[in-house]
């Protein structure tokens, strides 16, 4: 028989576990004291709880703080334990694939990356086999002892049942990813679209932290549509939402895609000698240059991605939107842009100015996001009652 929690002394303490532990992730190294301040838990409560995640590698003490009068015992300091890496993370992209191994405050404990082509759900498994073992053999450690695993990739994922529906630039269809992968490392894996796994990062770790509501935009330049395929004449826009501090998916873990392909600036750049440029690194660098007809075509390409951001904006009301892109130098053209979009958007002077900034995650944001479920676990307050 299952027994119903109600207000008892299990959940008061599951409560105050969880609340605790959570303030020491937002705010690093904080002292007992101030803990107790903040959280309104009686000193000793708070003493005896953190003596209790410390004893379970969640916590460690970190030095000593200041005292208010600048006399007297210093307090002691917490912060989360960084003994040990707990989750592992993978991006699997359409050319390479990124792991690393992370801390319980998302630190990357170390990393790899590695060229990838497009490959069958198995064989993609066996290169991140390959690649989380190394890691984890370079840590002294093995997979089980791990808290998780979260595999970031591009396509429609359903997330209650991490089922890849499609995948574009892998050419999968209705792919059990996540059984596959815990019948290969036998530990819970946690699969999710790279776009939303960014905007966990961005939620979690990153410019975005702890706003309850963002948009997190990433501008690909170089499009992969389909295995052994590239195609340089169209940009695609990925979006992850989120909306009261959780990952919005949809009803079918379509949501934030934007569909409307946007002309790659390079098809409308001449070359001196005529030719549009091969590749976007051959735009990128006429463009710096100055090159007329390239800043005309990257002009264009702005300001149609400015508007279909804006009408997100306008249909989601965030209070912050986080772009990203393959081409940094790129992304920063499109958010002058987009930023100039938004403050002269007149629904926006009346109800508040959305603010657009660069990721500042750098190319292993995907990877990070991937394990925040993981994390998220980890901190979630722990099961009370009995059966």
């Amino acid at each position: 028989m299952n027994a119903h929690v109600t207000g008892t002394p299990p959940l008061v303490r599951a409560v105050n576990r969880q609340l605790i532990l959570d303030h020491i992730r937002r705010l690093g190294r904080v002292s007992r004291a101030d803990l107790a301040k903040i959280t309104s838990i009686r000193p000793p409560t708070v003493s005896a709880v953190i003596q209790q995640l410390i004893r379970a590698d969640l916590v460690e003490e970190v030095g000593n703080g200041e005292t208010d009068t600048g006399t007297g015992r210093p307090p002691r300091l917490v912060a989360l334990s960084r003994r040990r890496p707990r989750v592992m993370g993978f991006e699997l992209g359409a050319t390479a694939i990124r792991g690393g191994l992370c801390r319980l405050d998302g630190t990357i404990v170390s990393a790899r990356s590695t060229p990838h082509q497009p490959v069958g759900p198995e064989r993609a498994l066996d290169e991140l086999h390959t690649i989380g073992s190394a890691l984890l053999d370079e840590a002294g450690m093995t997979w089980s002892e791990l808290d998780g695993v979260g595999v970031a990739l591009p396509g429609l994922v359903d997330a209650e049942h991490a089922i890849v529906r499609w995948s574009r630039p892998f050419d999968w269809h209705e792919v059990p990813f996540a059984r596959l992968a815990e019948a290969r490392w036998k530990l819970r894996t946690d699969v999710v679209n790279n776009s939303v796994a960014a905007s966990m990062a961005e939620h979690y770790f990153g410019a975005a932290r702890d706003i309850r509501s963002l948009i997190y935009v990433f501008i690909r330049f170089d499009v992969v549509e389909h295995p052994g395929g590239r195609s340089g004449q169209v940009i695609r826009l990925g979006s992850g939402i989120i909306i009261n501090g959780e990952p919005y998916h949809g009803e079918f873990g379509a949501a934030g895609e934007i569909t409307t392909l946007v002309e790659h600036p390079r098809m409308n750049t001449r070359e001196a000698n005529g030719n549009v440029p091969p590749d976007t690194a051959a735009f990128a660098a006429v463009l710096r240059n100055g090159q007329r007809s390239a800043v005309a075509a990257m002009r264009q390409a702005a300001d149609e991605i400015g508007a279909h951001v804006l009408d997100a904006i306008n249909f989601l009301d965030p209070a912050m939107v986080v772009v990203d892109s393959d081409y940094p130098y790129l992304r920063d053209l499109v958010l002058r842009r987009l930023d100039d979009v938004v403050r002269e958007d007149r629904l926006r002077k009346i109800v508040g100015r959305t603010v657009v900034v660069a990721s500042a995650l750098g190319e292993l944001a995907m990877m990070r996001g991937a394990v925040v479920p993981a994390l998220r676990r980890v901190f979630r307050m722990p099961r009370v009652g009995g059966s």
